[in-house]
């Protein structure tokens, strides 16, 4: 996927659906992103019974799942009735985990996206579909408020480190006609604002719950009719208008930021944790980082941690699981999540370094906390973000080259692109370009709102056949963008 965003209204991506071409790798059959990867265990000796769990977990904790998961297989835990567990953890974006659950494509045992909001709007569709919780109880594994990550020099152009700040000056910096010269910095371009997805990842939205309520000046009992106000839509469309990135993954998306510096971005809804683990030396930084602790308020990510309640759990299996999740909550583990930049959940565990302000966190922070809303709220709130977000110009590049007619993957790609048309907003536009040896545009600049019907019927009669121009037409998909 190549990504090109410009000071323009709308964000231009080129999408390749390479995952699709003859010359790529089949899809995980788990519906996971390609940057997901699971901590398996070692291979166990075959006389040995085990029975094998597959735990799904927001990529934000991915670095103190794989270690103390690592530790637990090796430790030869076993159920009551003798059998070794083995804990498969993959990382994942939160809502993409609890989506993938909900449709049955991921036979996951236990689940812990990054806060409990997933599990409120897994559990009501849930309901809606089955009668019954998607997850009926959990248990928070680790703590980490949600904070604006933003470059050291940045954060203290706008006065961080002086005075209280937050998503005031996010806007403030979203209006900016001259971006950073307004700040007496012209040599750090535009303001460049980044967030997760609010439907695939619980930082994206958690981001869009914190811009609503700055804008409706609460911190709880946010209503339908706050919604409405013009105050409101506004404060939310400007900060939007700044975006310029929209990442699948928090764990992913931030470590893209600190690896491409701000000239990538300037700033991005992250959690605390990431920013210890930035400001460690792991990793070389152009600037340290510095955590914002909104002053209208914040969420804290709760990370729970349940059992998944479908017909694939078996009561053994169940019996496992709760093996595992309370090995999670034991001491010697939340002492680990102190490492990677979590605060325990456990009040046992006393807070230390890197609890720090060499690590670019205040412990004594977040002052505020915002009130979750309820599901018909966060609905709509989802809704405002989609009328007001930055809308999209996409080239969806499709091989049809003779090798597609292997292994039914000219279907694949054909019912994956109409998938991404049925989640695209009205307000998006799409072209379709084709390729073998040839370069062919079956749809060029179609506006979804009256063509997506159009759009996936054209996709539908897609048939390979002949060479392989790829890169010639990558170059041709960017290059109609750019013009």
């Amino acid at each position: 996927m190549t990504h090109r965003s410009q000071s323009a209204q709308r964000t231009r991506l080129c999408l390749t659906l390479l995952a699709f071409c003859g010359c790529g790798e089949s899809p995980s059959s788990s519906g996971s992103t390609p940057a997901a990867k699971s901590a398996v265990a070692p291979s166990m000796p075959t006389n040995q019974p085990t029975i094998s769990l597959l735990f799904a977990y927001g990529s934000e904790k991915e670095e103190w799942i794989k270690e103390v998961t690592a530790d637990f297989n090796a430790d030869a835990s076993k159920t009551f009735g003798g059998k070794k567990i083995v804990i498969e953890a993959k990382p994942m974006g939160s809502g993409e985990c609890i989506d993938e659950i909900l449709a049955g494509r991921l036979k996951a045992h236990i689940v812990s996206p990054a806060s409990g909001a997933f599990i409120k709007l897994g559990n009501a569709e849930s309901r809606v579909k089955t009668g019954k919780d998607l997850i009926a109880s959990t248990e928070n594994l680790v703590v980490s408020p949600v904070v604006i990550a933003m470059w050291k020099p940045m954060a203290e152009a706008i006065g961080w480190g002086k005075k209280p700040v937050g998503w005031a000056e996010i806007f403030a910096l979203s209006r900016a006609p001259g971006g950073w010269a307004d700040y007496g910095k012209p040599q750090w371009g535009r303001f460049k604002f980044g967030h997760t997805h609010p439907q695939f990842s619980n930082s994206g939205l958690i981001s869009i719950f914190a811009e609503t309520y700055a804008g409706a000046a609460k911190v709880n009992n946010l209503s339908l009719d706050d919604l409405k106000k013009k105050e409101v839509t506004d404060f939310v469309g400007e900060i939007e208008r700044s975006v310029v990135h929209y990442g699948s993954s928090t764990g992913f998306f931030g470590k893209k930021m600190f690896a491409n510096g701000p000239e990538y971005l300037s700033a991005a809804v992250l959690y605390e944790n990431m920013v210890i683990e930035a400001n460690s030396g792991k990793i070389p930084l152009p600037f340290p980082i510095a955590a914002i602790y909104p002053k209208e308020g914040t969420f804290w990510s709760d990370h729970p941690a349940g059992i998944v309640e479908r017909d694939w759990v078996t009561a053994e299996q169940r019996s496992a699981a709760s093996i595992y999740i309370k090995y999670l909550l034991d001491r010697p583990q939340q002492e680990k999540a102190l490492a990677y930049g979590f605060r325990p959940s456990s009040p046992d565990v006393q807070l230390t370094a890197p609890f720090d302000s060499q690590h670019g966190v205040d412990p004594k922070e977040p002052q505020t906390t915002l009130e979750v809303p309820s599901v018909e709220v966060i609905n709509g709130i989802v809704k405002l973000w989609e009328t007001h977000k930055k809308h999209s110009n996409i080239v969806l590049v499709v091989d049809v080259s003779g090798s597609m007619s292997e292994d039914n993957k000219i279907i694949h790609a054909r019912e994956g692109a109409q998938q991404l048309i049925d989640v695209l907003h009205d307000e998006d536009t799409i072209s379709l370009l084709a390729f073998d040896h040839r370069l062919m545009w079956a749809e060029k600049n179609v506006s979804l709102k009256d063509g997506r019907d159009r759009m996936k019927g054209t996709i539908g009669s897609l048939i390979p056949g002949g060479g392989t121009a790829l890169y010639d037409a990558v170059s041709e998909a960017c290059a109609h963008l750019e013009a």
